[in-house]
């Protein structure tokens, strides 16, 4: 491949390589000389190149000359149209290209004298034949935009003669339809399957969605939901659609910000929601019903699925719908996709494509050159010298500033995204003529700009509503802003600058964003033309040029979110067994785009390990830990991790470490917090400093990543420091930031809590309780602190959802001032709540009761507790413990740590409702000299299996082709993976192996040898599941491995298996380090991994814990009755 050529032109040099490079291209061309440029003069240099084009035009030569229409061009241009030559005027016309025959150069110089004459400029030699295509397509849209009328080629048509009389009252703010409009409403409105209307952005789709959600409530009766991918964009609707209230159309908004009750939610019949939020009410069986009963969902922005966030939701919910058009009917709208009918085939969608737009566009390349290595503060000095010219060109500036400036320009309004906050104000100064200065203060920095005409809009930027207010009506011609402008809210400008290709701190910039960002100019019926500038390094200019003019085209993403995905449709009932896995599958894009059946079996793999469904006799099911993490909408990698860590955490020895030691597990083993995008250069002093005083171990549990420890700051303000929530941050912070992680994290912690109820964990469901309302209610006054989470979980269900946010407060001051601390002593139902009488006393009979009479020896009589609810008992002599754990009781017995002498035993008892409340005790007994010798652990586990029904898991088979693109090794770890998965009726067996001992070491090291003794040597045969190997009493050493592993993974461990010596042994990850179940002569072995395929080639043998023999025997959680006021 032949290297791009430079040339240079440095001011005055008579024998300069650009200049003579030009007109050697221009005089020796043949067919075509195609030039863009904004200024040109007569000037004596300048002549030269105008002669040399006019001399090429006069020997009929194509010669096309793309300038401003600008006074001081006039006089070339009057020789240029003298010569014949083809003259568009293109205002605002920023690039400098010649294109001769089959060459190009892109360069920096104005035809004019100063340029020429004085200022140094450089320009490359371009001669690829696709980057010459791609040259080739800039000019001929820029002649076609210069061509075009506003009104476009097609027919407007009036409303009436299109829209049916029942619908019109709706649509009184439209006299006429425009051509798309014309096109798309017959379509919607006449046929019945799925339609996909694509059309550049500001073409007029939303009237589209509004005919179509009204054919559904109007003409057919039934309800209509309209989905958009961002909060703003389902408020702008929401706005749009409240106004048919006067007709008896009701709608309701709902965001992640919005909870509302469902049987509110099925008297409205329009839903305005987000993706993410209409998935989660998808998801609750209460709302099932209803939504079946929808006519019609209208898809916003469609072209989404191809987002790496929120596209495997978007492609999952259109894969449910697509083959359903005669009950649920998908209208998509989209912006300009290329892959458009690709992604209509797909879902079975009319497609209705439309070029038109209702104002001119033009887009254009603004590169800049940054010598390498291109340290940071010089790449930000080249954006801002890129970007100062392109201000320059299009704002009004003092007559001979620059060359060729007209100072009486009317001035265009301009609107500029930046990738960061810092670069936003950076820029801001610069558009205003203010010399930026870091340190200066925000809110100083962004009134100077605005006493300047420029205005500042991020997410807490100072004063940002004013800014877009502004903006708006035209107070002010410059407003600069973040890229979640881009979406929503409706901002057009005359002029738009792309100044960074990556978002935040290194998100590169999707074309699909590039476009959406550059459609913001010349909206309809306010900006008649619009201008689009997108800055770029000089040697990625070619590249964007391609991808633009390639378009955006939409790719699956639904292979990276494959497990959340599946579990959501295995408790929906679309999938029921594997092979309805891969059938559902085939409904996808992905297998659309790819006809591959990607990692399916794999997945079903991963959530049967992990405990989130079953597969009995080949049929899947969702436990009831899948359909908590599934409805949450918690990623089942995250929950996975969350439970791991839970696991094998030591108890904390304090309240405050205990709420530590959860922040910690939650924000180091979920996904998104642990990938927080913050820049840890700037916060990392401020961080370091709110986690001073934090205990060691909740911080090193957090490991070395920044984004773990940011989201544990930003609770601890919440939940320590509020005020600084609400201060003037230090120069540099945002408080945003801490917003956000702080309103992300609730959902995890709600996770966490409801673990109580399903037997999962004993203490930290409540901390994780407490948490959860605290930080969804930090902003309360008096600050919720310590313990009055459960008083937050009364007054909240005394709340209709969708009226918490704006009653809480009041309810929340009156409670606090009656002096009321928890729910426990709340007698009556408050004035003023939502809820009747008979409902707030079912929300009192949910409260958690825990009233316990006198031990007697290890049974301790239980007088009074919430009827749907679980007991969970952590005992211990002192240095050993054990774990009980029970429902409906009457009496709870003391579990014994396995052979402890007569002597004290402690236990610490937790209730937990199903209605996400909690209580607790604790008491002190003695171990009976005379104690009935404990039952032995294999009687106890032989009982258990008795209970066990079917068979948990099964082998699946592998296809031919994959077996054979398989290694041995993976082939037999593919074959192992379902034999080892958790089955949570597997449970009794594994703590009555495990002795019930609560301590992981020593309770795996009682099941190791407690397996041996139940299961006798069988040595040869099949490996088999784990229930039918442990109802048989048999096994062989492969096998008993496998149930280990079975029995371990149902107690939420994290399992493996490798080989060692040619036979299987178990693995266990415990305390972040991979050991090895099996004990060997010489306490670690070379083994080869299976599962998980990378190992340390030297595992260790799980070992005892190292006894303090003067440990006290007392209770280990008495901390958390600070948790239950």
């Amino acid at each position: 491949m032949e290297q791009a050529v430079r040339y240079a032109n440095y001011g005055g040099d008579s024998t300069s390589d650009l200049h003579n490079k030009l007109i050697d291209m221009i005089t020796t061309a043949r067919l075509r000389v195609w030039i863009k440029v904004p200024w040109w003069d007569v000037s004596t240099k300048a002549r030269e190149l105008l002669d040399a084009v006019t001399a090429t035009a006069r020997r009929d030569v194509d010669v096309l000359v793309l300038s401003r229409p600008e006074a001081s061009n006039d006089a070339a241009h009057r020789e240029l149209r003298q010569a014949g030559v083809r003259l568009v005027p293109v205002r605002y016309i920023h690039e400098k290209e010649v294109l001769a025959d089959d060459i190009a150069m892109l360069h920096s110089m104005n035809f004019t004298a100063t340029e020429i004459g004085r200022n140094q400029n450089s320009g490359t030699l371009i001669v690829q034949p696709d980057d010459i295509g791609a040259l080739e397509i800039g000019f001929t849209s820029l002649v076609a935009n210069s061509q075009a009328v506003v009104v476009g080629d097609e027919d407007w048509t009036p409303t009436d003669r299109l829209v049916p009389e029942k619908l019109r009252p709706f649509m009184t703010r439209y006299s006429r339809l425009n051509p798309l409009q014309s096109k798309a409403v017959p379509a919607v409105l006449h046929t019945s399957g799925h339609v996909m209307v694509v059309a550049p952005t500001s073409a007029g789709k939303t009237l589209i969605g509004e005919i179509a959600v009204l054919r559904s409530i109007i003409e057919e009766g039934r309800p209509a939901v309209w989905l958009l991918p961002a909060r703003a964009l389902a408020a702008e609707i929401g706005d749009a659609t409240r106004r048919w209230r006067e007709h008896g159309v009701t709608a309701v908004e709902l965001t992640g910000e919005t909870n509302i009750a469902s049987e509110t939610i099925q008297k409205t019949q329009l839903w305005v929601a987000t993706t993410e939020k209409f998935e989660a009410l998808y998801r609750r069986s209460s709302l099932r019903e209803f939504i079946g009963k929808v006519g019609c969902i209208v898809i916003d922005e469609v072209h989404l699925v191809g987002d790496p966030q929120r596209g495997a939701t978007l492609e999952a919910l259109i894969a449910r719908l697509r083959a359903v058009s005669e009950r649920t009917r998908i209208v998509a709208l989209s912006a300009t996709v290329s892959n458009a009918k690709e992604l209509s085939t797909w879902f079975n969608a009319q497609l209705i494509e439309v070029s038109w737009r209702p104002t001119i566009l033009t887009t254009q390349y603004v590169p800049y050159v940054v010598q390498p290595p291109g340290r940071f503060g010089e790449i930000q000095d080249a954006k801002d010298g890129a970007l100062r010219s392109v201000l320059e060109s299009v704002r009004p500036a003092p007559r001979g500033e620059s060359a060729g400036v007209d100072g009486n320009r009317d001035e265009a309004s301009v609107l500029v995204f930046c990738g960061t906050k810092n670069n936003v104000l950076r820029t801001a100064a610069l558009a205003a003529g203010i010399a930026f200065n870091p340190a200066t203060d925000v809110e100083q920095l962004v009134d100077q700009c605005y006493r300047r005409g420029v205005g500042v809009h991020f997410r807490d930027a100072p004063y940002a509503g004013r800014a877009l207010s502004a903006f708006k009506d035209r107070s002010i011609s410059t407003l600069v802003a973040t890229s979640g402008l881009s979406t929503g809210v409706n901002t057009p400008a005359r002029v738009v600058v792309i100044r960074d290709l990556e978002l935040g701190k290194d998100t590169p910039l999707e074309v699909s964003q590039a476009q959406q960002m550059l459609g913001r100019a010349g909206r309809a019926g306010q900006e008649p033309e619009g201008f689009g500038y997108l800055l770029v390094p000089h040697d990625e200019e070619l590249a964007w040029r391609r991808k633009l003019a390639d378009g955006y085209e939409a790719r699956s993403n639904v292979a990276a979110q494959l497990t959340d995905v599946i579990l959501a449709e295995v408790l929906l009932g679309s999938i029921a067994d594997r092979d309805s896995a891969g059938a559902w599958f085939e409904e996808t894009f992905a297998f659309a785009q790819s006809g591959d059946a990607g990692q399916v079996d794999e997945a079903v793999d991963f959530l049967v390990a992990k405990g989130f469904i079953v597969e009995n006799a080949g049929a899947l099911s969702t436990t009831e830990l899948g359909s908590l993490t599934c409805r949450l909408m918690v990623e089942s990698e995250s929950a996975a991790a969350i439970l791991s860590k839970l696991a094998e955490v030591p108890i904390p020895c304090s309240a405050s470490e205990a709420e530590e030691v959860v922040l910690s597990v939650v924000s180091s083993a979920t996904t998104r917090l642990r990938e927080w995008p913050i820049n840890q250069r700037t916060y990392l002093p401020v961080v370091e400093g709110i986690l001073s005083g934090w205990s060691p171990f909740a911080i090193s549990l957090a490991g070395e990543e920044f984004g773990p420890r940011f989201c544990m700051a930003a609770a601890n303000l919440a939940l320590r420091d509020q005020p600084k929530l609400r201060a003037k941050p230090p120069q540099g912070i945002s408080i945003a930031e801490f917003r956000r992680a702080i309103e992300d994290m609730p959902r995890y912690l709600a996770w966490i809590s409801a673990l109580g109820y399903l037997g999962l964990s004993n203490w930290a469901p409540a901390v994780g309780g407490d948490l959860a309302r605290r930080l969804t209610w930090w902003g309360l006054h008096p600050v919720p602190e310590r313990g009055h989470g459960r008083l937050l979980w009364l007054l909240e269900n005394s709340l209709y959802p969708e009226n918490r946010r704006l009653a809480m407060q009041d309810l929340w001051r009156r409670a606090r001032d009656a002096g009321f601390d928890g729910p426990d002593t709340i007698r009556a139902r408050p004035r003023q709540v939502d809820v009747s009488a008979d409902h707030f006393l079912k929300v009192m009979q949910s409260r958690a009761v825990l009233e316990l009479g006198m031990a007697d020896g290890l049974t301790v009589p239980i007088r009074n507790s919430t009827a749907e609810s679980r007991l969970a008992l952590l005992s211990n002599t002192g240095s050993r413990r054990a774990t009980g754990s029970f429902t409906q009781a009457r009496s709870a017995v003391i579990p014994v740590p396995h052979k402890s002498p007569p002597g004290p035993v402690a236990a610490d008892i937790f209730l937990y409702t199903r209605g996400g409340d909690f209580a607790y005790s604790n008491v002190v007994t003695v171990i009976p000299e005379r104690l009935d010798p404990p039952k032995d652990a294999v009687e106890e586990s032989r009982e258990a299996i008795a209970r066990l029904h079917g068979v948990a898991t099964v082998t699946k088979s592998i296809g031919r082709v994959r077996k054979l693109m398989m290694s041995e090794r993976a082939h037999r770890a593919a074959q192992i993976a379902p034999l080892i998965a958790p089955d949570p009726q597997l449970q009794p067996v594994a703590r009555a192996l495990a002795g019930h001992d609560d301590e992981p070491a020593t309770a795996i090291i009682s099941m190791r040898a407690n397996v041996a003794k139940l299961l006798r040597l069988r040595l040869t045969g099949e490996v088999r599941p784990a229930v039918t190997v442990l109802r048989s009493g048999e096994a062989t050493p492969d096998e008993r491995e496998l149930v280990l592993c079975a029995l371990l993974g149902s107690l939420g461990h994290e399992v493996g298996v490798a080989t060692f010596n040619g036979s299987l042994v178990a693995l266990v990850h415990l305390g972040d380090i991979w050991k090895m179940v099996t004990l060997t002569v010489e306490g670690a072995a070379n083994v080869v991994p299976l599962i998980p395929s990378g190992l340390p080639s030297i595992l260790h043998t799980v070992v005892p814990p190292t006894q303090n023999p003067a440990e006290q025997t007392i209770p280990k959680c008495a901390w958390i009755a600070d948790f239950v006021l």
